[in-house]
């Protein structure tokens, strides 16, 4: 069964891209996810100290650091985390929501496998292969709790950052259930019900007698993925706003988070829908003042391995941590610089090139295996006849 919102387009309601037309793509969605995840990497770059469940890291600046440690600008790189903080997670949400009302869902079963795929099978996968060796190299598993994370990880206990995958995974489950429970058993064709009923779920998720693997903390967040799926919808149905609207609204929203920043006048619920459409409006500016970019190679690159990012970025915090506290870089002007590059944009450059990495390796040993069993059931045909 067809989204509604799908249907609607379909109709003739609302504005659609070229990208739509042609794929179903959304080029501004490419964007918010480029944003989302500049924002992901500067977030994680200001800790330097953070215990789990198995493993902890413990960094206490040096007494001989740089003055300009605490410059103007370096300070604010430090600050930021706690604007990025404050609605990130929920973007994320809002994001798949809004790219899963693109196209039918399909057959459920089908579904479920393709995000199995997509979310579970990294998370497992990358965990183990990647994020715990790396961090028992850093220093902040050992070898008496390593084993011990490794297994925390079925149960989510020890996620680390890719927590977020099995956790959208549940939450893009349950929603699919509600929508079909919603749209063919009760026949409540209504977004806006769909929303209403995800955020009642948000608030009694909690009274949930069981948990596995994240399941709850998927559950949390299905009200935002609910808003994203809903607000693809109206996008659908209505015209672009013109560019001068389109910056009027942003710059009126950075007035607003920077009137927050400085006197706290919003509550969590706002500072997260105006952080989230905030971003949003930036990611349509960018997407009209740079035309035409989705056919750059480079572009495409980066937009393809941008899941990468968030696979490898994390790990290599540990390791820049490690690097730069053991060798006492601060005490130097360079090395705090140096220290905020790397924390930020080598480790994004590292991810996305470390990403086209392994595309690549897999492309290969696709084609190998590929042949080799093509080759193989060729020979077996051959010998039959």
């Amino acid at each position: 069964m067809e989204h509604m919102c799908n249907v609607n387009a379909a109709l003739g309601g609302g504005h659609k891209t070229a990208s739509d037309k042609e794929s179903g793509r959304v080029v501004v969605y490419d964007w918010v996810r480029l944003l989302a995840m500049i924002y992901v990497v500067i977030g994680h770059s200001a800790y330097t100290s953070i215990q789990s469940a198995f493993g902890s890291i413990v960094y206490n600046l040096p007494p001989d650091i740089n003055s300009v440690y605490d410059s103007i600008v370096l300070s604010f790189l430090r600050r930021l985390p706690d604007w990025i903080y404050s609605f990130h997670m929920p973007l994320f949400f809002c994001l798949s929501g809004a790219v899963l009302a693109l196209k039918p869902v399909g057959q459920f079963d089908v579904f479920v496998k393709s995000k199995c795929r997509r979310l579970l099978y990294p998370y497992f996968i990358c965990s183990w292969l990647f994020v715990v060796p790396v961090k028992y190299i850093s220093g902040f598993y050992n070898k008496d709790n390593v084993f011990a994370a490794m297994q925390g990880l079925l149960s989510g206990q020890e996620g680390s950052h890719l927590w977020f995958l099995p956790a959208l995974f549940w939450c893009m489950v349950c929603f699919v259930i509600l929508q079909k429970i919603l749209y063919v058993k009760a026949k409540v064709h209504s977004e806006y019900f769909l929303l209403l009923s995800a955020g009642m779920i948000q608030l009694l998720y909690l009274y949930l007698p069981f948990d596995v693997l994240v399941l709850k903390q998927g559950i949390g967040y299905i009200f935002w993925f609910a808003l994203g799926y809903v607000f693809e919808c109206e996008r659908r149905r209505h015209r672009q706003w013109n560019i001068r609207t389109t910056a009027t609204v942003f710059v009126l929203l950075t007035v607003i988070e920077i009137l927050n920043w400085r006197h706290g006048i919003l509550n969590s619920f706002f500072m997260i829908v105006c952080g989230s459409f905030h971003t949003y409006l930036l990611a349509d500016i960018c997407s009209r003042v740079f035309k035409n970019v989705e056919k750059n190679k480079g572009w495409q690159f980066v937009i393809s391995n941008l899941f990468y990012v968030y696979l490898f970025h994390d790990p290599l915090e540990y390791v820049v941590l490690r690097i730069f506290m053991s060798g006492n870089w601060l005490s130097s002007s360079f090395g705090c610089y140096a220290y905020t590059f790397s924390r930020t944009v080598l480790i994004f450059l590292i991810s996305i090139l470390s990403g086209g990495m392994v595309k690549w390796i897999k492309e290969k040993l696709n084609y190998f295996l590929n042949g080799v069993s093509s080759h193989s059931e060729r020979g077996r045909r051959k010998s039959v006849i």
